[in-house]
């Protein structure tokens, strides 16, 4: 089946997996990444391991969401659904058919950077499975039928997405947070612009996506590098060999003051979003932001606003913050549900967590402590082939370097409490976040200080 983007920031992954322990032979030592450059510019790395015989392939190319065409948002998720409904010779039920016979999994994802393609197969079917994956990427059918099926489906979840507050309040922010900037952008699309896709904007994003340069390939699993090298030669010989017109994004501006939305639903619990413009994954700064966003709202139970939303004043079941790391600055969100007449409280106590992060140095214990997650039981969560491929993948991607992991640790442990309280003073100015309540309006909320409140009813399911 196709992978489909839900929401507006969720194809993006919140925090991908900054240090992974690398599976292996027990008792033997770490697989370390292989590394080639294969014939016009596909960059690949390998992680072999022939425990299990099996393998997990991820591709990324420049092509999400950001670059839609203006007027048309959706594009590139649209050319993601169809990225498995046939090539070559097999139409989309053939070609469906071939995959599940093997116990094949193809599909593909669109972020707001770069369209994912996933790819998992038995070792012993991997010739089979490179075969439909380079079918899928030089010779897709995109047939009518099938486009149109994909157009009333995308069509169809965009109009049931509107009774989810969670999604309502991702698609009101995005836009106050990024204006005109492409990351403001729905990676879904909307309805309106979906039905203007036409089958040629498939066409002309599916042939500018997938290129040879710019092409990062990430394989964990049973197979070595000469003949993974020899496969990609093979099926990936009718890449295109010119750079795709995909290149790099503006700068993000950052608001100097925060707007206030609500948006109205019959609903018996608020849903908030406070967020704003962060960082982008070269800016210095980013190892300071990955550990104070774990004090703030990072570390599930242990997290200051959990402590104090949850544990203290039993607001709420669940509270968060995040950065999504892009290519280029990426948003940085803080979100949490509560009972609609309690908003306005919780909204003041998370603005009074921001500040104290600002105001106030964090412990030495607290620091130290949420060091020794990052370096420590987070790597754990990150076992198997799949989240080695996705890992591999997004450092090829980002060029972060083959010894990124390898440093993780020494560079989570060089940030100290002056570097966390000073990216909070970068990042968590309240007065410059925006803020997205979705629920019924309560006389009394509180308001951000220097904001400019809104108020907007629900949009119709269009």
């Amino acid at each position: 089946m196709n992978m489909r983007g839900k929401r507006w920031g969720i194809g993006l992954v919140l925090v991908f997996g900054w240090f992974v322990a690398l599976a292996a032979h027990a008792g033997e030592q770490q697989d370390k990444v292989q590394y080639l450059v294969a014939n016009r510019g596909i960059r690949i790395f390998l992680l072999e391991n022939h425990v299990n015989p099996m393998v997990e392939l991820r591709i990324l190319v420049r092509g999400g969401a950001a670059y839609d065409p203006k007027g048309r948002e959706g594009v590139a998720t649209m050319t993601a659904w169809m990225f498995n409904e046939g090539g070559g010779e097999l139409d989309s039920t053939a070609f469906q058919e071939r995959l599940q016979y093997h116990g094949i999994t193809l599909g593909a994802n669109a972020g707001q950077d770069t369209i994912e393609v996933s790819l998992t197969t038995l070792s012993a079917h991997l010739d089979e499975a490179m075969t439909r994956l380079g079918e899928a990427m030089t010779r897709p059918r995109f047939d009518a039928a099938d486009f149109q099926r994909g157009v009333r489906e995308r069509i169809a979840e965009l109009i049931k997405s509107e009774e989810d507050p969670g999604f309502q309040a991702t698609r009101a922010i995005y836009p106050l947070i990024y204006g005109d900037h492409p990351y403001g952008r729905p990676v879904t699309g909307t309805v309106e612009s979906v039905k203007r896709i036409e089958l040629a904007d498939i066409r002309r994003h599916h042939a500018a996506t997938f290129r040879a340069p710019g092409m990062v390939l990430s394989v964990a699993g049973d197979i070595g590098m000469e003949r993974l090298n020899a496969l990609v030669e093979k099926h990936f010989a009718a890449l295109e060999s010119e750079p795709g017109p995909f290149g790099g994004l503006p700068e993000a501006a950052v608001d100097e003051a925060g707007v206030e939305r609500h948006v109205e639903m019959d609903q018996p619990q608020t849903t908030i979003r406070i967020g704003g413009v962060g960082i982008h994954r070269d800016d210095p700064d980013f190892y300071a932001l990955t550990v104070m966003n774990q004090i703030l709202g990072g570390g599930g139970l242990t997290s200051r606003l959990t402590q104090v939303l949850r544990e203290e004043r039993g607001l709420t079941y669940g509270v968060f913050s995040y950065f999504s790391p892009l290519a280029g600055r990426g948003p940085f969100m803080v979100g949490t549900e509560t009972k609609s007449e309690s908003a306005g409280e919780a909204l003041s106590l998370i603005r009074q967590e921001l500040n104290r992060l600002m105001e106030e140095e964090v412990s030495e214990a607290e620091l130290s402590e949420v060091q020794r997650y990052l370096t420590g039981s987070f790597p754990l969560q990150l076992d198997g082939l799949d989240k080695l491929a996705d890992t591999w993948c997004r450092i090829g991607f980002y060029r972060r370097g083959l010894d990124y992991l390898d440093k993780w640790p020494e560079r989570i442990r060089a940030v100290t409490r002056a570097d966390v309280r000073r990216v909070a003073q970068r990042i968590l100015v309240p007065k410059r976040l925006h803020t997205v309540t979705v629920g019924k309006r309560v006389s009394g909320d509180a308001k951000a200080d220097d904001t400019r409140p809104e108020t907007v009813a629900s949009p119709p399911s269009r």
